[in-house]
Order: structure tokens, then sequence, then C-alpha cells
């Protein structure tokens, strides 16, 4: 199965760069580790290039993929280079897997009408589908027939169950959305130590939030994925302090470190997240924004990380992960042809009639 993958990155990171910026750009990397992938890089500049110009990055990524006869392209971005009305003349079916709660409603509709053209459609949590449910019903557009839910990742590095330096630490962006410096925020009155995961930023929008929090004490900048695990392995505990996470690849590999995670909920008492955790007991959550909750949780913690750990590398096996993802692509190609013939046979009886 050969695949193109159309990549950005915040930062402008090739995909084989050692440091990782988010969860979409690790789901590419997996792709990439362990399938037959050719990386299509697009700069995040494009983003505001002029509709002409995207379309030709449109155009140029489908020719890309009939030069290598992909089997398959997958789009993990929601701006309508990945899945407008350019790229969805491919004929090469086209693996859509939306990762975020795109703000913007109109991707609604570019996805309805990609599904229309034969491709797929694919979620990655049914937390994340109701939010786009609800968002179709609100504009009054069709709600989006997905093909599934793709889970975006799996263990990869298994530390040794070591002495614990921290009673909680989190990883994430440095921006106001992930927000991770709210751990220590939310913290800073107590007597739990905190470490925070997290890379300095390149943007000048998150600028502002970078300053305010640069000079913490245990925070973590800029590390490759190995430290990355290897310091959240540290932690007692493991705070995920954004409720708009729409799975939590960096919940799944705190578990993989025998971590158990403490949830910060929307106002609906959801999190995402809590489908990963093998078991309940290796799980918390609290009300959006509630120190009180998160220090209770911190400190109330008694579980057997030994059991965390291997029960998750059960669950999130790369052997699973594989085999799931596959089973996605086999639906978009099958779907894509079956609805092309479909489509083909439709139109040739209408010629028939005609004559």
């Amino acid at each position: 199965m050969k695949i193109l993958l159309p990549f950005q990155d915040p930062y402008n990171r090739a995909l084989t760069h050692p440091i990782v910026s988010g969860g979409t750009e690790m789901f590419c990397k997996s792709i990439y580790d362990n399938f037959d992938t050719e990386v299509f890089q697009v700069p995040i500049e494009a983003l505001e290039y002029s509709m002409k110009d995207k379309r030709k990055i449109s155009r140029n990524i489908v020719n890309r993929a009939e030069d290598i006869d992909a089997d398959v392209i997958i789009s993990n971005f929601a701006q309508s280079i990945y899945s407008g009305s350019e790229i969805i003349q491919s004929h090469i079916p086209i693996m859509i897997v939306e990762h975020c709660i795109y703000p913007m409603s109109s991707c609604v509709s570019r996805w309805n009408n990609a599904v229309d053209r034969g491709h797929s459609m694919f979620f990655v949590s049914k937390w994340q589908e109701k939010k786009y449910r609800k968002m179709s019903e609100r504009t009054n557009q069709r709600v989006v027939p997905i093909s599934g839910y793709v889970n975006p990742s799996y263990c990869k590095q298994k530390p040794k169950i070591n002495s614990v330096e921290y009673d909680c630490g989190t990883i994430g962006r440095c921006d106001s959305g992930k927000n991770p410096f709210k751990l220590k925020h939310m913290t800073k009155d107590t007597d739990i130590s905190s470490l925070v995961i997290t890379s300095k930023t390149q943007s000048n929008k998150d600028l502002p939030y970078y300053n305010k929090n640069k000079d913490w004490n245990n925070v973590v900048w800029n590390e490759p994925y190995d430290i990355v695990i290897d310091s959240i392995a540290k932690c007692n505990t493991y705070f995920s302090t954004w409720n708009g996470e729409t799975w939590g690849i960096t919940a799944m590999e705190a578990l993989s470190c025998g971590v158990p995670v403490i949830l910060n909920c929307d106002n609906d008492g959801d999190h995402a997240s809590e489908i990963i955790p093998a078991h309940k007991s290796h799980y918390k959550k609290i009300p959006n924004n509630d120190k009180s909750a998160l220090i209770d949780a911190i400190d109330s913690f008694d579980v057997d990380k030994k059991e965390v750990q291997e029960m998750t590398w059960e669950k999130h096996s790369l052997d699973n992960w594989k085999k799931q993802f596959a089973n996605c692509i086999d639906k978009t190609v099958e779907k894509f042809k079956s609805e092309n013939s479909n489509l083909k046979g439709f139109m040739n009886g209408e010629i028939h009639g005609k004559k």
C-alpha cells in the first residue's frame, strides 16, 4: 500500500525532525514510520496564500500521488488545501482524518463534498464527532457521514518504572490553547512539585504566553521524544490541561510510562481522553479548572504503576494500531472504488437510455 502524505508543521520542521510539534504531527510520523509513505511537505506560510496558489498546491499534491502511483492520499489538516474543491477531484482516494475541533464551519461543507466524491472521512473520537454534529446542526448543514474512528497513536518507548521526582507533570505546546503552564498556576500556592514539558514558541501570536511563563522552575524545553518520555516517567500523575483534546496522545504516553492521568473536563463533564486508559482506576476527571479537585486528585492517586504501564501497552500496542489503521485505509479504497464504479454504471445507463 503506497501512501502520499501531505504534511505541514507549525514551525516548518521536517517530519523526520527529532522534536515533534504536536499530536497531528506525531500521527503523521507514525504513518511514515510504519507504512510505505512519501511525504509532501507544505510550508506553514501556505495557509496565508491566495486561493489561486492554494489550489495550485492541491493540484501538485494530486499530481505527485499519481506520479508515485499512490493507492491513497491521507489528509490530516482541515484547511482547503487538503480537503477543498481542488484536491477532491483526485482519481486517487483520499482518507481525511480530522484531529482537532476546527472553529470554521466551512470545513463541514468541504468534508461533505469530499464524501460525495467517494472519499472517506474519519474522526479520532466520539467526543469529537459530537462536537462536529452540534456544529452541523447549528449551521444547518448535513452531519458529515464518517467511515469510522482512527486511533492517533500507539505506545512507542517503554521506560523503567523509577522513583518519582514530581507529584504531577504535563506535556503541551507552548500556547494559550494547550496552556501547559495551567498546571503551574493551579498548584503555585501548594507544596505540590510539578513538571512542564513544552517547546519554545516560534509564533508571534504565542510570544505573550511564552514570555509570561518562561521563568518557571522545573520546565523541560525543546527536547526530543525520548527525553520527553523519560521526563514524564518521573511524575507520579499526569494532568491533561486542555479540555479541547479530541483524543490525547500525551495522556496515552503518560499511561504508557505507568503514570495515571487527571483529565480537566469540559463544561459537560466530559473529556475525550477518558477512552484511552485500559482501566477506570487509571484516570480521574475533575471539573473544568477546579483547583481543589486537581489537588485532591494528585494527592489521592494510589495505583500500581507497573500495572498501569503493562495494561496500556497491551491496549495500545503497535500491532493493534497498525491493524486498525490498515483497516481504515482498506475502507477508504473500497468505498472509493465502489462509489465511482456505481457512478460509472449510472452514467453508462443514462447514455444507453438516451440512445
